[in-house]
């Protein structure tokens, strides 16, 4: 997705969210190098209530792993 969106929609920035408990997300998105910016607080709807959201994001410029 990360070449799709750099080299071939030509795209300056990415960026992904998910629930903060959700830590298979997490792991996925810090091994292709995404950098979390900061944290929403009770953000996404789940069906177990509110949950706050790590939102995480990559430039073009950004080393890719």
């Amino acid at each position: 997705m990360l070449d799709l969106g750099f080299d071939h929609l030509k795209l300056h920035r990415l960026q992904a969210g998910c629930a903060v408990g959700n830590l298979g997300s997490i792991k996925v998105l810090e091994k292709v190098g995404m950098i979390k910016e900061g944290r929403g607080r009770q953000i996404l709807p789940l069906s177990t209530g509110w949950s706050d959201n790590y939102e995480y994001s990559i430039l073009e410029s950004d080393p890719r792993k």
